[in-house]
């Protein structure tokens, strides 16, 4: 898949398709998953590669990327970016924090996306699309809206310390982008966000940026 469009200028996105190659953990990543399973060790092990990756493109020193106490990614001094791992793929998106105030990725499956979910993750005006559509548009986009929020949940909890449901964000598709809303929200963080997709095979792609120049306060 070419995630290529979804990169904001200034960031740097690094994805990997899991052929079984080997991925190497830095030592100071290992004891972070070293209670965990084959599967999640694998995931994350996939996901800290491509992070370690794109940091590299932006000349940041190699080192570990540690984790926070919520489980987001401790990016080093000065970065800012999100991971995501679905079933065979990986990616993280990390950017400048002289550039950036936040950055969000996500991947999603299309295959794990049921109708009966929809009213538990979507809003009104979401659920209004998705009934215009047959069964396997509806479930691509389905997809879409859902990684999105995701996505966007990446970039707003770190900045604003809020754990948002699904029923807060609304998502607007257009022709590989969307708009995002958050709602109920305030002052300059009720402007919308601006993202993009792309969509392969099943599998979604999301990312968002979100540029000091356009920062909320």
């Amino acid at each position: 898949m070419d995630v290529s469009a979804l990169v904001p200028p200034g960031a740097a996105l690094i994805s990997l398709v899991d052929e079984g190659q080997a991925v190497a953990l830095h030592p100071q990543e290992t004891p972070l998953v070293a209670g965990a399973g084959e599967k999640r060790r694998r995931d994350f092990a996939l996901g800290r590669a491509c992070a370690r990756a794109a940091l590299a493109v932006l000349d940041f020193p190699a080192g570990p990327v540690g984790r926070t106490d919520s489980g987001a990614p401790l990016w080093p001094d000065g970065a800012v970016g999100s991971i995501t791992h679905t079933r065979g793929f990986a990616a993280a998106l990390v950017g400048p924090a002289a550039q950036f105030r936040g950055l969000g990725i996500d991947a999603e499956r299309g295959d794990a996306m049921d109708d009966a979910l929809v009213p538990r993750l979507f809003v009104a005006s979401e659920r209004v699309l998705l009934s215009r559509l047959d069964a396997a548009r509806r479930r691509d986009l389905a997809t879409m809206l859902f990684s999105a929020k995701e996505a966007c949940y990446k970039l707003l909890h770190p900045l604003t310390g809020q754990r948002l449901g699904f029923h807060q964000l609304e998502i607007v598709p257009g022709a590989g982008q969307f708009t995002a809303r958050w709602l109920g929200a305030t002052g300059d963080w009720a402007r919308p966000l601006t993202g993009r997709f792309v969509l392969s095979d099943g599998l979604v792609v999301t990312a968002v940026g979100l540029a000091i120049s356009a920062a909320r306060v």
